[in-house]
């Protein structure tokens, strides 16, 4: 795959190195090229995806709840980044697409990292009045809600069998 590399400074002081694809997209220099070549796929045909975000290391999801689920756009500027773009918008916010570990569409599974993990999860009922179910993932409290089925719901969305919320 034919890259340029550079590099940006930004006004932090702080530097992203990206590769620059022919189409002009811009991408991340440590995102994979399998992921890069999906990603451009997906942007030309406009299917509609969920992305995981996570510890590319270890396959680690990092169990992000929002701005996972659209088609993949492109930003504006010299350096044309990956959207995510929600049904019915005309933007969205960039991909981090270097931490991508995970690629769904409704039907099946694009990509997914070789050691791909959300955790191990439990649902049981806690002493708040107002939040009875807790929503363990490792042993670590992550959430809470007031009905069984909101939980459940939420464990399934995190591990990847629900699309969307």
């Amino acid at each position: 795959m034919k890259k340029e590399l550079f590099e940006s400074e930004l006004p932090n002081g702080n530097v992203i190195k990206y590769a620059r694809l022919p189409s002009d997209t811009c991408y991340h220099q440590e995102t994979p090229d399998q992921v890069i070549r999906l990603l451009e796929n997906l942007q030309k045909c406009g299917t509609e995806v969920r992305i995981f975000y996570g510890d590319t290391q270890t396959g680690q999801s990092w169990h992000d709840e929002f701005d996972m689920v659209g088609r993949i756009g492109r930003s504006t500027g010299s350096i044309k980044i990956p959207l995510i773009v929600p049904k019915g918008d005309s933007g969205g916010p960039a991909l981090l697409d270097h931490c991508i570990i995970r690629i769904d569409t409704r039907m099946e599974t694009l990509y997914q990292h070789k050691k791909f993990r959300v955790g191990d999860m439990t649902l049981a009922q806690g002493n708040d009045n107002q939040l009875p179910w807790e929503v363990f993932i490792d042993r670590a409290l992550h959430a809470r809600f007031v009905l069984n089925a909101e939980a459940t719901k939420f464990m399934s969305f995190l591990q990847g069998n629900l699309f969307a919320m």
